[in-house]
This record gives C-alpha cells, structure tokens and sequence, in this order.
C-alpha cells in the first residue's frame, strides 16, 4: 500500500508558503518592472560572448574565481571610477546573480531576525520581501519628491533608539527610486551621510538605475562622498541590458564583504552571462546608454503628458521622473488603489498598488506605473483607458477649488 509522505512538522518556522507566479500581461502593462524590450541588444550580447570565448572559452569547464569573471570585474572597477567616482580594485568587485543576491548577502550578513532597518517610506518590494523573510524589523523613513528628508530621518533614528530599537542599517535606492522614481540631490546626501555618521549607522546603496537616465544630472554616489567604508555599493547590469542575465555586483569594505559571501546562493556569478556583458559593453557602454536614455525618455513623457490631461485637476499627483523606469501616482485620500488592481487588470491596465511597496502600511492611494516597457503611444493611451476605468467608479470628480 503507497502513502504519502507528511511534512507536518518538519517545515522551518519562519518558512511560509509561497503561491508559484504566472506573470500576466494586461493590454496596458505599467505593472512590469522590465526596462525597454526595443534596445535590448541581442547581436551584440551574442558578439560579445563569441569575443569572451574565444578568449577564455576554456574555462567554462571550471568555476570562476569566487567574486566572478576577472574581466568583466576589471571593467566594473573601471566603470565605477568613470561614472560614479568610486575607486576600488577588481578584486574589491563582487558579481552576484543580479543586484538582488547582492543585497540579499549584505542583509544577512548585517543583520539578525528581530533587527529594525530603515527604508525609504516605499520600497522596491523584492528588497522589503528579503527584510520580511528574514525577520526582520522594517520601518520607512518619510520622502517627498527628492527622496529621504534629512530631518525626518534624523528623528526616527532617535526615537527607534531610545525604543530599544537602534537600527542595524539604511537601506535606499538614491537615485530613480524603485517605486517613486525620485532622485536625491548630492546636497540631501551629504546631510543623510553626516547623520548616519552621527548615529554610526551603515549605508547600503543601490544604485541599479543609475544608468538609465535621460535627463538632468547624474547625482554624486553616497560611496563617493564617503571615506569611511560606512556605504556598501549595489549595482546591475541586469537593469542596463536584460534582468534575464541576473547579473549584479557589490563593492563594500573586506571585513564586510568576508562575510556577505557566505550567504550566496551559488559559487559564482553566471560565467556565460558575464562574458556576453563584458563583451559587448566594453565597446558598446556610452552607444547603448544613449540608445536606451533615447528609448525611455520617450516614453516617460508620453505617459506624464497623458496623466496631465487625463488626470489634471482631479487631485491627483505625479512625478516627472528624470531617468529610470517608474513614475508614481497619488491620487486623493480614500481613492482605493490596493483594491481595484484585478478590476483595472481586467479592463486592460495593470499598475501595482502603493501598499505594496510600503512597510509602514500605507500608500493605498498610490500606484506604481512602469513607463519602460509599453511604446509611447501605449503609454498615451494606456493612461487614458486608467483615467476612463477610475471615472467609471466615480474617481475623478475635479478638486475643490482652493
């Protein structure tokens, strides 16, 4: 007689169980969180792992060097100095299966189950999934457009402490914030760091969106403005070419870093992967940003323009992101966002609601819209079937006026 093998009892207490995801795609997607399809440079990637082979093809059979490829390292430590004014040494470069390992080894190796950290008031949900799995504390520190208030974080570091609650670290994504879309001005960094030091708070910065600017000024990186080894560095490659490549990196002090690499996942970062990225980005880094910053401005400004007149005089806010994927949409108090997610999926939008990135437990009358991914004029018209959805659940009634 066969019977079943029981669990019961044997599951780790912290494990919960997790539904498998089906990704589905509404008419108008600002739900993704791809960047744009069109400039993802396939010939390239290919000429670039036939160049990486044909170089060092031979070692595929063994398993790289713990912190990953020495090439595409060495053009990392390169890249960093270049773009972000960041001086470290190919050996001080870690890859990691995307920026997500990345951060998942420092919050292990920083932090406890029970710990507190902070983050900005909405956060990127894969990093606030990670905290939550691990057990960990997560209190979001007030933003408006620029990103974190100085002030503010300077009071809710005091009173968490004086709680019992000292905070192990500040976690934040400076610049094109996942899911505002905001861009923190080297100023409001240089207070955020003299606070931080104040309060011997560490920093980890991801900086996975940097290169996806298309207008304004690239802010100075907190890793730039630091001599201290206070700021541990977080980037990808995954958000400048393809998140299918999984292929991210850090940079933080030795005595960090000694023990952030015991929690991965895997040996190393994708062999294969980052022959393909060093190879075409070695000649092709300047080309391809241009092409992409060409691509997504395009796009932010078909769906701010679309919001201006769908949604002017509603209430509503938005930003007008400088770079990145995301723009974020407030609309009046009491506006349900969180709940009428499969209605508008139905009616042919899908955008991800503001409670889901906030772990304070607010933001239900605020939406995350990827402009990335659709053309403008799905963008454009994509806005306006939202605007359309939300008046016909009474919505959109003008503002009073002031």
């Amino acid at each position: 007689m066969t019977t079943t093998f029981s669990y019961e009892g044997k599951f780790s207490e912290r494990s919960r169980e997790t539904a498998v995801s089906h990704p589905r795609h509404a008419t108008y997607d600002f739900a993704v969180a791809y960047p744009p399809p069109d400039v993802v440079p396939l010939d390239g990637l290919i000429e670039g792992l036939k160049k990486g082979l044909e170089r060092e093809g031979h070692d595929l059979v063994y398993y790289t060097e713990r912190n990953g490829n020495a090439a595409l390292r060495e053009f990392t430590a390169q890249k960093l100095a270049d773009d972000r004014g960041i001086t470290v040494t190919p050996e001080e470069v870690f890859m990691t299966a995307g920026s997500g390992e990345a951060n998942y080894v420092l919050i292990h190796a920083l932090s406890d189950p029970g710990d507190t950290v902070i983050t900005e008031q909405f956060v990127y949900v894969g990093t606030l999934n990670q905290l939550k799995t691990h057990g960990i504390n997560v209190v979001g520190t007030p933003i408006d457009d620029q990103g974190i208030q100085p002030e503010a974080l300077d009071e809710l570091i005091k009173d968490l402490t004086e709680q019992g609650k000292k905070p192990k670290f500040l976690y934040t994504i400076p610049e094109h914030q996942n899911p505002t879309g905001s861009t923190m001005p080297t100023e409001r960094r240089v207070q955020i760091l003299e606070i931080c030091h104040r309060h011997e708070l560490p920093i980890i910065e991801d900086d996975c969106y940097v290169d996806l600017r298309f207008d304004g000024e690239m802010q100075e990186a907190f890793a730039s403005l630091d001599t201290t080894g206070m700021v541990m560095h977080v980037a990808s490659y995954s958000k400048l070419l393809a998140p299918g490549l999984r292929l991210g990196y850090f940079v933080a002090p030795e005595e960090v870093t000694n023990r952030a690499i015991g929690f991965r996942s895997s040996g190393t970062a994708n062999h294969f992967a980052s022959l393909a990225v060093e190879g075409y980005l070695t000649e092709h880094l300047q080309d391809h940003k241009d092409d992409l910053s060409d691509s997504l401005g395009a796009k932010a400004n078909a769906m701010v323009a679309s919001l201006g007149e769908n949604f002017g005089g509603t209430g509503a806010t938005w930003g007008t992101p400088q770079g990145g994927c995301y723009l974020w949409l407030t609309m009046p108090e009491g506006t349900p966002m969180d709940k009428l997610v499969d209605e508008a999926f139905d009616a042919g939008v899908g955008y991800l609601p503001g409670s889901a990135f906030a772990p304070n437990g607010d933001g239900q009358n605020c939406a995350r819209l990827c402009f990335a991914y659709e053309t403008p004029e799905k963008n454009r018209d994509g806005i306006t079937r939202l605007a359309e959805f939300l008046d016909g659940k009474g919505l959109m009634k003008a503002a009073p006026a002031d």
